[in-house]
C-alpha cells in the first residue's frame, strides 16, 4: 500500500481545491469502523458537501481520469 496516497479529510478537501473541474479522482474511503468504499471525486461543490458529512474517514487516491 503506498502511504503517500493516503489523506485525511483535511489534506483531501486542500488537494481537490487545487485541482482543475475536468479531473476527476477515483479514491477508497476507509471508514472509522473499517469498511471500504470506492468513491469518485473532484474539485465541485457536492465533493465537498461530501467531505463535511465524512469528517472522520481516510482517503486513498486510486486513479486520475482527466475529461478531453
Amino acid at each position: 500500500m503506498h502511504e503517500l496516497n493516503k489523506m485525511s479529510n483535511v489534506e483531501l478537501e486542500e488537494f481537490l481545491t487545487r485541482q482543475k473541474e475536468t479531473t476527476s479522482f477515483t479514491f477508497t474511503m476507509t471508514k472509522a469502523d473499517e469498511t471500504e468504499e470506492e468513491i469518485v471525486l473532484k474539485n465541485e461543490p457536492k465533493a465537498f458537501e461530501f467531505l463535511k458529512a465524512h469528517k472522520d474517514e481516510t482517503f486513498e487516491l486510486k486513479e486520475a481520469s482527466e475529461l478531453i
